[in-house]
Protein backbone atom coordinates (compact mmCIF):
# COMPACT_ATOMS: atom_id res chain seq x y z
CA UNK A 1 0.00 0.00 0.00
CA UNK A 2 3.13 1.90 1.07
CA UNK A 3 4.71 1.47 -2.34
CA UNK A 4 1.38 1.76 -4.35
CA UNK A 5 1.01 5.55 -2.61
CA UNK A 6 4.86 6.09 -3.33
CA UNK A 7 4.52 5.53 -6.56
CA UNK A 8 1.55 7.37 -7.29
CA UNK A 9 3.14 10.21 -5.72
CA UNK A 10 6.01 9.97 -8.49
CA UNK A 11 3.52 9.81 -10.75
CA UNK A 12 1.54 13.09 -9.57
CA UNK A 13 4.79 14.49 -9.59
CA UNK A 14 6.36 13.54 -13.04
CA UNK A 15 2.80 14.90 -14.72
CA UNK A 16 2.82 18.68 -13.01
CA UNK A 17 6.82 18.85 -14.27
CA UNK A 18 5.61 17.37 -17.49
CA UNK A 19 3.09 19.94 -17.66
CA UNK A 20 4.94 22.85 -16.79
CA UNK A 21 7.74 21.94 -19.72
CA UNK A 22 4.75 21.75 -21.79
CA UNK A 23 3.24 25.08 -21.12
CA UNK A 24 6.73 26.54 -21.55
CA UNK A 25 7.91 24.99 -24.83
CA UNK A 26 4.22 26.13 -25.70
CA UNK A 27 5.06 29.66 -24.69
CA UNK A 28 8.19 29.87 -26.63
CA UNK A 29 7.05 28.09 -29.59
CA UNK A 30 3.85 31.00 -29.54
CA UNK A 31 6.54 33.81 -29.23
CA UNK A 32 8.49 32.43 -31.94
CA UNK A 33 5.49 31.86 -34.25
CA UNK A 34 4.04 34.96 -33.12
CA UNK A 35 7.25 36.83 -33.96
CA UNK A 36 7.66 34.84 -37.41
CA UNK A 37 4.36 34.86 -38.42
CA UNK A 38 4.21 38.96 -37.71
CA UNK A 39 7.57 39.65 -39.97
CA UNK A 40 6.04 36.93 -42.79
CA UNK A 41 2.99 38.25 -43.12
CA UNK A 42 4.36 42.45 -42.78
CA UNK A 43 7.15 42.56 -45.16
CA UNK A 44 8.03 38.57 -46.46
CA UNK A 45 10.72 37.42 -48.80
CA UNK A 46 12.75 40.47 -49.72
CA UNK A 47 15.76 40.14 -51.38
CA UNK A 48 18.97 42.30 -52.05
CA UNK A 49 18.03 41.69 -56.28
CA UNK A 50 14.79 42.76 -55.83
CA UNK A 51 13.55 46.71 -54.57
CA UNK A 52 10.11 46.68 -55.92
CA UNK A 53 7.32 45.02 -54.34
CA UNK A 54 3.76 44.96 -55.41
CA UNK A 55 2.21 42.19 -53.18
CA UNK A 56 -1.27 43.79 -54.32
CA UNK A 57 -1.07 41.99 -57.82
CA UNK A 58 -2.37 44.58 -59.83
CA UNK A 59 -1.22 48.29 -58.87
CA UNK A 60 1.51 47.81 -61.26
CA UNK A 61 2.16 45.81 -63.83
CA UNK A 62 5.73 44.49 -65.06
CA UNK A 63 7.22 47.03 -67.31
CA UNK A 64 6.00 49.51 -64.45
CA UNK A 65 7.87 47.48 -61.96
CA UNK A 66 11.28 46.92 -64.52
CA UNK A 67 10.93 50.92 -64.75
CA UNK A 68 10.64 51.31 -61.03
CA UNK A 69 13.72 48.63 -60.45
CA UNK A 70 15.80 50.65 -62.46
CA UNK A 71 15.23 54.56 -60.91
CA UNK A 72 15.90 52.81 -57.50
CA UNK A 73 19.07 50.86 -58.92
CA UNK A 74 19.84 54.54 -60.36
CA UNK A 75 19.36 55.72 -57.19
CA UNK A 76 21.59 53.53 -55.49
CA UNK A 77 24.49 54.15 -57.48
CA UNK A 78 23.81 58.03 -57.69
CA UNK A 79 23.28 58.74 -53.97
CA UNK A 80 24.34 55.78 -52.00
CA UNK A 81 20.53 54.86 -51.15
CA UNK A 82 19.61 51.34 -50.53
CA UNK A 83 15.89 52.10 -51.11
CA UNK A 84 12.99 49.45 -51.22
CA UNK A 85 9.61 50.53 -53.07
CA UNK A 86 6.54 47.96 -51.31
CA UNK A 87 2.71 47.71 -52.36
CA UNK A 88 0.04 46.42 -50.48
CA UNK A 89 -3.76 46.23 -49.62
CA UNK A 90 -3.84 47.35 -46.29
CA UNK A 91 -6.37 49.00 -44.04
CA UNK A 92 -4.23 51.61 -41.88
CA UNK A 93 -4.23 54.89 -41.05
CA UNK A 94 -1.23 57.48 -41.27
CA UNK A 95 0.17 56.75 -37.71
CA UNK A 96 0.06 52.79 -38.64
CA UNK A 97 1.87 53.18 -41.75
CA UNK A 98 4.28 55.81 -40.15
CA UNK A 99 5.02 52.31 -37.77
CA UNK A 100 5.07 50.28 -40.58
CA UNK A 101 7.80 51.93 -43.20
CA UNK A 102 10.04 52.31 -40.42
CA UNK A 103 9.79 48.19 -39.79
CA UNK A 104 9.77 47.86 -43.44
CA UNK A 105 12.78 49.88 -43.77
CA UNK A 106 14.46 47.56 -40.62
CA UNK A 107 13.27 44.57 -42.20
CA UNK A 108 15.00 45.37 -45.53
CA UNK A 109 17.99 45.87 -43.78
CA UNK A 110 17.89 42.63 -42.06
CA UNK A 111 17.33 40.99 -44.89
CA UNK A 112 19.96 41.93 -47.07
CA UNK A 113 22.48 43.55 -44.83
CA UNK A 114 22.58 46.83 -46.19
CA UNK A 115 23.43 50.17 -44.19
CA UNK A 116 20.64 50.92 -41.90
CA UNK A 117 22.16 54.86 -41.84
CA UNK A 118 21.64 54.80 -45.79
CA UNK A 119 18.72 52.35 -46.06
CA UNK A 120 15.15 53.98 -47.04
CA UNK A 121 11.67 52.49 -47.86
CA UNK A 122 8.40 53.96 -49.41
CA UNK A 123 5.21 52.50 -48.49
CA UNK A 124 2.01 52.31 -49.94
CA UNK A 125 -1.20 51.02 -48.34
CA UNK A 126 -3.90 51.19 -50.21
CA UNK A 127 -7.39 50.60 -49.16
CA UNK A 128 -8.91 47.28 -49.70
CA UNK A 129 -11.69 47.60 -52.61
CA UNK A 130 -11.09 50.83 -53.36
CA UNK A 131 -8.78 52.32 -55.92
CA UNK A 132 -8.35 55.79 -54.93
CA UNK A 133 -8.05 55.58 -51.44
CA UNK A 134 -4.44 54.96 -49.95
CA UNK A 135 -1.52 55.23 -47.15
CA UNK A 136 1.82 55.98 -48.09
CA UNK A 137 4.96 56.85 -45.92
CA UNK A 138 8.70 57.22 -46.50
CA UNK A 139 11.76 56.45 -44.16
CA UNK A 140 14.67 56.99 -44.52
CA UNK A 141 17.99 56.36 -42.15
CA UNK A 142 19.97 58.78 -40.12
CA UNK A 143 22.74 60.02 -42.96
CA UNK A 144 19.95 61.64 -44.76
CA UNK A 145 17.44 62.29 -41.61
CA UNK A 146 20.33 64.21 -40.18
CA UNK A 147 21.27 65.50 -43.42
CA UNK A 148 19.48 66.99 -46.86
CA UNK A 149 15.80 65.09 -46.12
CA UNK A 150 15.01 66.23 -42.81
CA UNK A 151 11.52 65.62 -41.37
CA UNK A 152 9.99 68.29 -42.78
CA UNK A 153 10.98 67.22 -45.88
CA UNK A 154 10.02 63.78 -45.31
CA UNK A 155 6.63 64.83 -44.42
CA UNK A 156 6.86 67.15 -48.17
CA UNK A 157 7.83 63.76 -49.98
CA UNK A 158 4.84 62.23 -48.70
CA UNK A 159 1.99 65.12 -49.41
CA UNK A 160 3.50 66.51 -52.27
CA UNK A 161 5.18 63.51 -54.68
CA UNK A 162 3.66 60.30 -52.96
CA UNK A 163 -0.26 61.11 -52.13
CA UNK A 164 -1.78 63.75 -55.00
CA UNK A 165 -1.17 60.45 -58.11
CA UNK A 166 -2.36 57.96 -55.58
CA UNK A 167 -6.12 59.95 -55.47
CA UNK A 168 -6.06 59.31 -59.08
CA UNK A 169 -5.34 55.34 -58.48
CA UNK A 170 -1.57 55.86 -60.44
CA UNK A 171 0.59 53.43 -57.85
CA UNK A 172 3.43 54.12 -60.69
CA UNK A 173 3.38 57.85 -60.72
CA UNK A 174 3.39 58.04 -57.24
CA UNK A 175 6.68 56.00 -56.65
CA UNK A 176 8.08 57.36 -59.33
CA UNK A 177 7.12 61.23 -58.03
CA UNK A 178 8.81 60.24 -54.81
CA UNK A 179 11.90 58.63 -55.54
CA UNK A 180 12.45 61.87 -58.20
CA UNK A 181 12.12 63.95 -54.92
CA UNK A 182 14.00 61.85 -52.79
CA UNK A 183 16.92 62.13 -55.31
CA UNK A 184 16.67 65.47 -55.86
CA UNK A 185 16.78 66.06 -52.02
CA UNK A 186 19.93 63.54 -51.26
CA UNK A 187 21.81 65.38 -53.76
CA UNK A 188 20.88 69.26 -53.84
CA UNK A 189 19.02 69.20 -50.27
CA UNK A 190 15.06 70.09 -49.98
CA UNK A 191 13.83 72.47 -52.92
CA UNK A 192 14.56 75.82 -52.25
CA UNK A 193 11.60 78.44 -52.22
CA UNK A 194 11.59 81.98 -53.79
CA UNK A 195 11.35 83.29 -49.53
CA UNK A 196 14.58 81.03 -49.39
CA UNK A 197 16.29 82.64 -52.27
CA UNK A 198 15.04 86.14 -50.94
CA UNK A 199 16.15 85.30 -47.61
CA UNK A 200 19.86 84.16 -49.19
CA UNK A 201 19.87 87.17 -51.34
CA UNK A 202 18.62 90.41 -50.10
CA UNK A 203 17.14 89.42 -46.82
CA UNK A 204 21.05 88.31 -45.95
CA UNK A 205 22.56 91.61 -47.75
CA UNK A 206 20.93 94.76 -47.76
CA UNK A 207 17.87 94.25 -47.09
CA UNK A 208 18.41 94.52 -43.00
CA UNK A 209 20.15 97.57 -43.06
CA UNK A 210 17.98 99.51 -45.41
CA UNK A 211 14.67 98.43 -42.97
CA UNK A 212 16.84 99.35 -40.02
CA UNK A 213 17.42 102.68 -41.21
CA UNK A 214 13.75 103.14 -42.76
CA UNK A 215 12.11 102.18 -38.89
CA UNK A 216 14.56 104.69 -37.49
CA UNK A 217 13.50 107.28 -39.93
CA UNK A 218 9.92 106.16 -39.01
CA UNK A 219 10.94 106.77 -35.14
CA UNK A 220 12.15 110.19 -35.37
CA UNK A 221 8.99 111.37 -37.39
CA UNK A 222 6.77 109.90 -34.68
CA UNK A 223 8.81 111.49 -31.87
CA UNK A 224 8.71 114.96 -34.07
CA UNK A 225 4.90 114.31 -34.70
CA UNK A 226 4.38 113.73 -30.78
CA UNK A 227 6.39 116.13 -29.74
CA UNK A 228 4.23 119.09 -31.66
CA UNK A 229 1.11 118.29 -29.99
CA UNK A 230 -0.54 120.63 -27.99
CA UNK A 231 0.56 121.55 -24.11
CA UNK A 232 -1.52 122.51 -21.19
CA UNK A 233 0.06 125.99 -20.01
CA UNK A 234 -1.60 125.11 -16.74
CA UNK A 235 0.21 123.40 -14.32
CA UNK A 236 -1.54 120.21 -12.68
CA UNK A 237 -4.10 120.68 -9.86
CA UNK A 238 -4.36 119.10 -6.76
CA UNK A 239 -7.44 116.68 -6.54
CA UNK A 240 -10.31 117.64 -4.83
CA UNK A 241 -13.97 116.69 -4.36
CA UNK A 242 -15.05 119.69 -4.81
CA UNK A 243 -16.81 120.07 -8.26
CA UNK A 244 -15.51 122.84 -10.42
CA UNK A 245 -19.02 124.46 -10.89
CA UNK A 246 -22.46 123.35 -10.77
CA UNK A 247 -23.31 124.67 -13.77
CA UNK A 248 -22.10 122.01 -16.00
CA UNK A 249 -23.13 118.90 -17.14
CA UNK A 250 -22.01 115.75 -15.99
CA UNK A 251 -22.01 114.79 -19.62
CA UNK A 252 -19.40 117.30 -20.73
CA UNK A 253 -17.40 117.38 -17.61
CA UNK A 254 -16.71 113.62 -19.25
CA UNK A 255 -16.31 114.59 -22.50
CA UNK A 256 -13.34 117.42 -20.99
CA UNK A 257 -11.78 114.86 -18.92
CA UNK A 258 -11.40 111.90 -21.85
CA UNK A 259 -11.60 114.59 -24.58
CA UNK A 260 -14.83 113.38 -26.32
CA UNK A 261 -18.22 112.05 -25.78
CA UNK A 262 -18.68 109.14 -23.54
CA UNK A 263 -21.53 106.60 -23.28
CA UNK A 264 -21.31 107.21 -19.33
CA UNK A 265 -22.83 110.90 -20.08
CA UNK A 266 -26.37 109.24 -20.55
CA UNK A 267 -26.25 107.51 -17.07
CA UNK A 268 -24.48 110.26 -15.23
CA UNK A 269 -27.00 112.66 -16.84
CA UNK A 270 -30.34 109.99 -16.36
CA UNK A 271 -29.16 110.21 -12.59
CA UNK A 272 -29.18 113.96 -12.72
CA UNK A 273 -32.64 114.49 -14.27
CA UNK A 274 -33.55 111.82 -11.16
CA UNK A 275 -32.33 114.25 -8.56
CA UNK A 276 -34.35 117.17 -9.69
CA UNK A 277 -37.87 114.56 -9.79
CA UNK A 278 -37.94 114.68 -13.83
CA UNK A 279 -37.94 110.85 -13.64
CA UNK A 280 -37.80 108.24 -11.18
CA UNK A 281 -36.88 104.61 -11.18
CA UNK A 282 -39.17 101.46 -10.43
CA UNK A 283 -37.98 98.16 -9.67
CA UNK A 284 -38.13 96.20 -13.39
CA UNK A 285 -36.31 92.81 -12.52
CA UNK A 286 -35.39 91.81 -9.18
CA UNK A 287 -31.81 90.10 -8.62
CA UNK A 288 -31.39 86.83 -8.93
CA UNK A 289 -29.22 84.39 -8.34
CA UNK A 290 -26.80 84.90 -10.99
CA UNK A 291 -27.96 88.72 -12.29
CA UNK A 292 -28.17 92.12 -11.06
CA UNK A 293 -31.54 92.83 -11.74
CA UNK A 294 -32.77 95.36 -13.73
CA UNK A 295 -34.37 98.85 -13.24
CA UNK A 296 -37.62 100.66 -15.21
CA UNK A 297 -37.70 104.35 -15.56
CA UNK A 298 -40.60 106.54 -14.96
CA UNK A 299 -40.51 109.71 -17.09
CA UNK A 300 -42.48 112.30 -14.74
CA UNK A 301 -41.95 115.69 -15.45
CA UNK A 302 -40.14 116.81 -18.52
CA UNK A 303 -40.32 120.80 -17.19
CA UNK A 304 -37.51 119.56 -14.88
CA UNK A 305 -35.00 118.86 -17.30
CA UNK A 306 -32.23 121.97 -17.57
CA UNK A 307 -30.07 122.45 -20.83
CA UNK A 308 -29.37 120.91 -24.31
CA UNK A 309 -27.68 117.44 -22.64
CA UNK A 310 -30.50 116.89 -20.10
CA UNK A 311 -33.32 117.63 -22.68
CA UNK A 312 -31.33 115.19 -25.38
CA UNK A 313 -31.27 112.44 -22.63
CA UNK A 314 -35.27 112.97 -21.96
CA UNK A 315 -36.09 112.56 -25.52
CA UNK A 316 -33.71 109.25 -26.01
CA UNK A 317 -36.02 108.23 -22.83
CA UNK A 318 -38.92 109.03 -24.32
CA UNK A 319 -38.97 107.65 -27.33
CA UNK A 320 -38.53 104.02 -26.13
CA UNK A 321 -41.11 104.80 -23.41
CA UNK A 322 -44.31 103.58 -23.14
CA UNK A 323 -46.72 104.88 -21.05
CA UNK A 324 -44.01 107.43 -19.81
CA UNK A 325 -42.26 103.91 -18.86
CA UNK A 326 -38.78 102.56 -20.46
CA UNK A 327 -38.45 99.14 -19.37
CA UNK A 328 -34.78 97.99 -18.49
CA UNK A 329 -34.42 96.23 -21.88
CA UNK A 330 -34.81 99.46 -23.56
CA UNK A 331 -32.19 101.28 -21.41
CA UNK A 332 -29.47 98.96 -21.92
CA UNK A 333 -30.29 99.65 -25.87
CA UNK A 334 -29.76 103.61 -24.69
CA UNK A 335 -26.89 102.96 -22.44
CA UNK A 336 -24.60 101.54 -25.45
CA UNK A 337 -23.30 104.80 -26.76
CA UNK A 338 -23.75 108.30 -26.17
CA UNK A 339 -26.90 108.88 -28.62
CA UNK A 340 -27.80 112.25 -29.33
CA UNK A 341 -25.49 113.80 -26.45
CA UNK A 342 -22.51 113.22 -28.68
CA UNK A 343 -23.54 115.63 -31.42
CA UNK A 344 -24.39 118.50 -28.96
CA UNK A 345 -21.22 117.84 -26.88
CA UNK A 346 -19.05 117.82 -29.73
CA UNK A 347 -20.35 121.37 -30.55
CA UNK A 348 -19.51 122.76 -27.64
CA UNK A 349 -16.24 121.56 -27.92
CA UNK A 350 -15.36 122.89 -30.57
CA UNK A 351 -17.49 126.04 -30.54
CA UNK A 352 -15.36 127.05 -26.77
CA UNK A 353 -11.84 126.14 -29.20
CA UNK A 354 -11.22 123.37 -27.42
CA UNK A 355 -10.73 120.78 -30.27
CA UNK A 356 -7.76 121.72 -32.65
CA UNK A 357 -7.79 121.20 -35.92
CA UNK A 358 -5.68 118.82 -38.36
CA UNK A 359 -5.27 116.67 -35.25
CA UNK A 360 -7.17 113.98 -36.81
CA UNK A 361 -4.43 113.82 -39.75
CA UNK A 362 -1.68 114.10 -37.63
CA UNK A 363 -3.07 110.55 -35.46
CA UNK A 364 -4.11 108.73 -38.32
CA UNK A 365 -0.28 109.84 -39.91
CA UNK A 366 0.98 108.41 -36.69
CA UNK A 367 -1.03 105.41 -36.48
CA UNK A 368 -0.23 105.14 -40.41
CA UNK A 369 3.57 104.68 -39.50
CA UNK A 370 2.63 102.46 -36.75
CA UNK A 371 0.77 100.13 -39.50
CA UNK A 372 4.34 100.45 -41.56
CA UNK A 373 6.12 99.47 -38.57
CA UNK A 374 3.84 96.26 -37.85
CA UNK A 375 4.20 94.91 -41.57
CA UNK A 376 7.95 95.41 -41.88
CA UNK A 377 8.04 93.31 -38.53
CA UNK A 378 5.84 90.79 -40.29
CA UNK A 379 8.01 90.93 -43.20
CA UNK A 380 11.08 90.28 -41.41
CA UNK A 381 10.16 87.93 -39.42
CA UNK A 382 9.03 85.60 -42.43
CA UNK A 383 12.54 86.86 -44.30
CA UNK A 384 14.26 86.18 -40.61
CA UNK A 385 12.98 82.58 -40.23
CA UNK A 386 13.89 81.61 -44.04
CA UNK A 387 17.44 81.92 -43.21
CA UNK A 388 18.26 85.55 -42.29
CA UNK A 389 19.04 86.14 -39.25
CA UNK A 390 20.41 89.25 -39.43
CA UNK A 391 17.23 90.28 -40.22
CA UNK A 392 16.23 90.19 -36.87
CA UNK A 393 18.01 93.30 -36.48
CA UNK A 394 14.83 95.07 -38.80
CA UNK A 395 12.20 93.09 -37.22
CA UNK A 396 12.99 94.50 -33.82
CA UNK A 397 13.42 98.29 -35.01
CA UNK A 398 9.94 97.92 -37.05
CA UNK A 399 8.72 96.66 -34.19
CA UNK A 400 9.52 99.59 -32.25
CA UNK A 401 7.92 101.90 -34.59
CA UNK A 402 4.85 99.66 -34.54
CA UNK A 403 4.47 100.14 -30.82
CA UNK A 404 5.62 103.84 -30.98
CA UNK A 405 3.29 104.67 -33.51
CA UNK A 406 0.26 103.33 -32.36
CA UNK A 407 1.19 104.17 -28.95
CA UNK A 408 1.66 107.92 -29.94
CA UNK A 409 -1.82 108.02 -32.07
CA UNK A 410 -3.58 107.08 -28.63
CA UNK A 411 -1.82 109.45 -26.82
CA UNK A 412 -2.17 112.37 -28.90
CA UNK A 413 -4.81 114.56 -27.83
CA UNK A 414 -7.17 115.91 -29.94
CA UNK A 415 -7.71 118.76 -27.74
CA UNK A 416 -6.01 122.45 -27.99
CA UNK A 417 -3.75 124.47 -25.30
CA UNK A 418 -7.36 125.84 -24.38
CA UNK A 419 -9.53 123.13 -23.88
CA UNK A 420 -6.33 121.19 -22.17
CA UNK A 421 -6.58 124.17 -19.56
CA UNK A 422 -10.08 123.91 -19.51
CA UNK A 423 -9.80 120.35 -18.65
CA UNK A 424 -7.42 120.63 -15.78
CA UNK A 425 -9.95 121.09 -13.27
CA UNK A 426 -11.90 118.16 -13.81
CA UNK A 427 -9.14 115.88 -14.06
CA UNK A 428 -8.40 117.37 -10.54
CA UNK A 429 -11.92 116.94 -9.64
CA UNK A 430 -11.58 113.40 -11.34
CA UNK A 431 -8.57 112.24 -9.39
CA UNK A 432 -9.63 113.25 -6.25
CA UNK A 433 -12.95 111.24 -6.41
CA UNK A 434 -10.67 108.53 -6.96
CA UNK A 435 -9.37 108.86 -3.75
CA UNK A 436 -11.67 109.30 -1.71
CA UNK A 437 -13.11 106.41 -2.98
CA UNK A 438 -10.26 104.41 -1.52
CA UNK A 439 -10.31 106.47 1.59
CA UNK A 440 -12.86 104.97 3.72
CA UNK A 441 -12.83 108.02 6.36
CA UNK A 442 -12.82 110.57 3.18
CA UNK A 443 -16.51 111.51 2.82
CA UNK A 444 -18.61 111.68 -0.53
CA UNK A 445 -21.81 113.76 -0.90
CA UNK A 446 -23.17 111.20 -2.67
CA UNK A 447 -26.17 112.61 -3.36
CA UNK A 448 -24.51 115.50 -5.02
CA UNK A 449 -21.52 113.72 -6.79
CA UNK A 450 -23.24 110.84 -8.21
CA UNK A 451 -23.83 111.87 -11.39
CA UNK A 452 -20.23 112.83 -11.85
CA UNK A 453 -19.41 109.35 -10.35
CA UNK A 454 -20.98 107.63 -13.14
CA UNK A 455 -20.36 109.61 -15.67
CA UNK A 456 -16.36 109.49 -15.21
CA UNK A 457 -16.50 106.44 -14.97
CA UNK A 458 -15.44 105.96 -11.22
CA UNK A 459 -19.12 103.41 -10.40
CA UNK A 460 -16.83 100.59 -9.93
CA UNK A 461 -14.52 102.00 -6.96
CA UNK A 462 -17.80 103.67 -5.58
CA UNK A 463 -19.58 100.32 -5.56
CA UNK A 464 -19.61 99.54 -1.83
CA UNK A 465 -20.42 102.95 -0.65
CA UNK A 466 -23.19 103.17 -2.81
CA UNK A 467 -24.78 99.88 -2.23
CA UNK A 468 -24.50 100.73 1.24
CA UNK A 469 -26.71 104.09 0.66
CA UNK A 470 -28.90 102.07 -1.41
CA UNK A 471 -29.77 99.92 1.10
CA UNK A 472 -33.52 100.27 2.89
CA UNK A 473 -32.30 100.45 6.27
CA UNK A 474 -30.42 102.88 5.67
CA UNK A 475 -30.72 106.19 7.50
CA UNK A 476 -29.87 108.85 4.40
CA UNK A 477 -30.75 106.43 1.53
CA UNK A 478 -29.68 108.16 -2.05
CA UNK A 479 -32.26 110.24 -3.06
CA UNK A 480 -32.40 109.63 -7.02
CA UNK A 481 -32.65 105.86 -5.62
CA UNK A 482 -35.87 106.93 -3.52
CA UNK A 483 -39.62 106.75 -4.81
CA UNK A 484 -40.94 110.70 -4.75
CA UNK A 485 -42.97 111.20 -1.68
CA UNK A 486 -45.68 112.19 -4.33
CA UNK A 487 -45.73 109.76 -6.48
CA UNK A 488 -49.16 108.17 -6.79
CA UNK A 489 -48.06 104.91 -7.96
CA UNK A 490 -45.28 104.04 -5.09
CA UNK A 491 -45.62 102.25 -2.08
CA UNK A 492 -47.34 103.04 1.27
CA UNK A 493 -43.63 104.52 2.40
CA UNK A 494 -40.47 105.37 0.29
CA UNK A 495 -38.79 102.79 -1.88
CA UNK A 496 -35.55 102.31 -2.29
CA UNK A 497 -33.92 100.53 -5.19
CA UNK A 498 -30.53 98.70 -4.83
CA UNK A 499 -27.54 100.10 -6.27
CA UNK A 500 -27.26 96.78 -8.80
CA UNK A 501 -30.53 97.09 -10.21
CA UNK A 502 -28.99 100.04 -11.82
CA UNK A 503 -25.43 99.20 -12.69
CA UNK A 504 -27.59 95.80 -14.32
CA UNK A 505 -28.15 98.27 -17.01
CA UNK A 506 -26.27 101.34 -17.07
CA UNK A 507 -22.66 100.47 -15.60
CA UNK A 508 -19.71 98.38 -16.78
CA UNK A 509 -16.73 97.08 -14.53
CA UNK A 510 -14.77 99.70 -16.36
CA UNK A 511 -14.57 103.58 -17.28
CA UNK A 512 -15.59 103.84 -21.03
CA UNK A 513 -13.03 105.79 -21.93
CA UNK A 514 -10.76 105.35 -25.21
CA UNK A 515 -7.84 104.69 -23.93
CA UNK A 516 6.44 63.96 -37.53
CA UNK A 517 8.44 61.22 -35.77
CA UNK A 518 12.00 59.34 -35.29
CA UNK A 519 12.89 55.96 -35.46
CA UNK A 520 14.20 53.71 -32.46
CA UNK A 521 17.04 52.83 -34.75
CA UNK A 522 17.80 56.35 -36.05
CA UNK A 523 16.39 58.12 -38.70
CA UNK A 524 13.04 59.32 -40.04
CA UNK A 525 9.92 59.52 -41.61
CA UNK A 526 6.61 60.47 -42.03
CA UNK A 527 3.03 59.25 -43.59
CA UNK A 528 -0.14 60.55 -44.76
CA UNK A 529 -3.39 59.50 -46.32
CA UNK A 530 -5.41 60.85 -49.44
Amino acid sequence: MDAFAETSRRRGSNRRVAAVLIALFAALGLVGCSNGSSADAGFESLTSGQRVYDRTGFSLDPAQIADLQRQLENLKFETGADVIAYVRELDADSDDTLDQVEDLQQTWVSATGVDQDTAGAILINREPGKVDEARAGVFVGSTYDDGNVPRDEQEAIVEDALIPPLRDGDVAGSLTAGIDRLRSDIRNGPPVTAMDRFAGGPGSTWLPWAGSVIALLGLLLVATVFRGRAKPTDSQQLPTTVRPDQATDAAYATALVHRSAQPSGVPGTVLALAATDALTFEQDKKPGKFDKGTVKIRLLDRTRARGDVQNAVWSMLAERAENDVVTGNELKKIARGPGATKDIVDVRLRSSGFVADGTGRRRSALAGLGVIGGAGAIGGIAVATSGAPIMWVAVVASALLFVAGLSAAIAYSRFSVAGLDASRPWEAYRDGLKQAAKDDDESVDLNAALPDIVALGLAPIFRKRLEAATDPRSDAPLRAFTSPASADYAASGPVVLPWASFSGVFVSSGSGSVASGGGAGGGGGAAGST
